[in-house]
């Protein structure tokens, strides 16, 4: 049968329903008021659960994930396209994905009709059952209750079967759609950023943070992270004007305030604090050469255990293995050729070269030596 005639078998159902009620009422005076309650519980019950025989929540799922895993191929080339070049596992991870869709959905597709048909007779049954009980009598009664029971567990157990087909794909395809939405974010922020990046340098991830000043407050803003720096840019509206305690003039306040090589991060941690620990705590220990000793973060929507694993892939170079393209080799070339002496009074220099550092100062006559 069609959805289309299932549809209108399901709408003459309710039909009947009505009559049934129509027939309760008329036969209430040799119904207790009890057993009256009872079965038009009983109806109510059975007219929710016809809503659930053609699975559509299953057909809906199927329906986002197809929808899905066709953007994402044209959101993932749009994001290479902006200049994002790490997490190279996504364009296989959608090809995994892709063939894992076929099959399941192939599976889906088949199991529904024959589900659904089994479901519809168990409907016609349970139906059966309540219109022999609105002539009365708690045994009627009870076989309806049954009845329905029955088929309420079946379509439950139906709606289960289906699920686990395909609810580990689901979650793997919400996933990978999440991953595509923070870098889009992270792309969108740094479109509006107050900074540039250096010509050569890559944007890994970014997050929205609060950079503790206090033990609870301090600007409010974005973390990025790079493969040379880490960089917090204030991005927060502020009130300029307050009549009763309340803001009435406001303005943005957006300024990159904490500007480190990821070279000069000396030591991360990662703590959770406040109530049931809902706030993700990351404290920064910096080497002598950085600007400032440490730095607490608050991070928002996001991990700091991911955050702090990410910085340490950066330090060892290792995030270089999820890169889509490498590094431009003009690039490389100017790290090697860093000069070992000063070009103004001649000191030598014997600076620690960090991954992110961009200039040498020499310590004699302040000359900033670009690198």
């Amino acid at each position: 049968m069609s959805s289309k005639g299932r549809k209108r078998g399901l709408s003459s159902r309710a039909e009947r329903h009505q009559a049934y009620q129509m027939r309760t009422d008329m036969s209430g005076r040799s119904v207790s008021e009890e057993s009256r309650a009872k079965l038009q519980d009983l109806q109510s019950q059975l007219g929710d659960l016809h809503k659930s025989l053609l699975l559509e929540t299953i057909q809906d799922d199927i329906d986002e994930m197809q929808t899905t895993l066709s953007l994402l191929p044209t959101d993932i080339e749009s994001l290479r396209g902006r200049g994002y070049v790490f997490r190279n596992f996504l364009e296989r991870k959608l090809e995994v994905l892709t063939n894992q869709w076929e099959e399941t959905s192939s599976r889906v597709s088949r199991d529904v009709p024959r589900l659904t048909r089994e479901l519809q007779r168990e409907a016609d049954e349970a139906e059966s059952a309540l219109h022999q009980a609105m002539a009365g009598g708690n045994v009627h009664i009870s076989r309806a209750q049954n009845a329905i029971e029955a088929l309420e567990h079946r379509v439950d157990g139906a709606e289960s079967t289906l699920r686990a087909m395909y609810e580990t794909l689901q979650q793997n395809v919400r996933q990978t759609k999440a991953q595509i939405e923070e870098i889009a974010w992270l792309l969108d922020e740094l479109a509006q950023a107050s900074f540039r990046l250096y010509p050569a340098e890559d944007p890994i991830a970014a997050s929205k943070a609060q950079l503790m000043e206090t033990k609870k407050d301090g600007p409010k803003g974005v973390l990025y992270l790079t493969d040379e720096r880490l960089l917090f840019e204030q991005k927060e509206k502020k009130a300029t004007k307050k009549v009763l305690f309340i803001a009435t003039e406001k303005e943005t306040v957006q300024e990159l305030i904490l500007d480190v090589p990821v070279g000069q991060i000396e030591k991360v941690e990662a703590s959770q604090k406040g109530l049931l620990g809902r706030k993700e705590m990351m404290r920064l220990l910096f080497s002598p050469e950085a600007i400032l000793d440490e730095a607490l973060l608050r991070l928002r929507g996001t991990d700091n255990e991911t955050w702090a694993g990410l910085i340490g892939r950066v330090q060892s170079g290792d995030i270089a293995k999820e890169r889509s393209r490498p590094k431009e080799a003009a690039v490389l070339e100017a790290v090697r050729n860093v000069p070992t002496t000063c070009s103004t009074c001649g000191a030598a220099i014997d600076a620690q070269i960090v991954r992110g550092m961009r200039e040498i100062t020499c310590e004699y006559c302040g000359t900033v030596i670009r690198i």
